[in-house]
């Protein structure tokens, strides 16, 4: 798992607003705040992704192999190459995992690609697969959310 800058600022904002919460006596609201606030981080990403995939180009990718990440279940990386508009030829990993080979190596599966990062690409048949698990993270998170608001309007 990577982390970058953005996870070391959202545990030490989390863990500041859970300490000042708890410390006045109203860390329901603290809990609260921190999921509104994950929700709004996960919908701006969700909208810098949406508009990344908005300007990218079509073309089609041969599958050269799989990069295979061991555990329980595993995981495989398509490895594509494909040619840009301009001519660059580009070979890169899907960044999406898969718990099976989705595509056959060999094979063409038509991508779009960043003009401005060629090495970013989503297979055009699977563009969900890039915000989907934005959403998701706000569901599960906002379901113990929904009951820290139940919990606030009752007291």
């Amino acid at each position: 798992m990577n982390t970058d800058k953005t996870d070391y600022i959202w545990a030490i904002a989390s863990f500041i607003i859970v300490g000042v919460t708890f410390h006045y006596g109203v860390l329901l609201y603290g809990l609260l705040g921190i999921y509104l606030l994950f929700a709004l981080l996960m919908a701006t990403h969700i909208i810098v992704v949406k508009k990344r995939m908005s300007r990218t180009e079509a073309v089609y990718a041969e599958i050269t192999e799989y990069r295979e990440v061991k555990g329980v279940p595993k995981h495989f990386y398509p490895v594509v190459k494909y040619e840009t508009i301009e001519g660059r030829t580009v070979s890169s990993v899907y960044t999406v995992a898969a718990k099976s080979k989705l595509y056959e190596v060999g094979g063409e599966e038509l991508i779009c690609y960043d003009p401005d990062d060629p090495v970013f690409f989503y297979f055009s048949n699977r563009s969900f697969e890039l915000t989907s698990h934005y959403y998701r993270y706000m569901i599960y998170g906002g379901i113990p959310a929904l009951f820290v608001l139940i919990a606030i309007i009752a007291h």
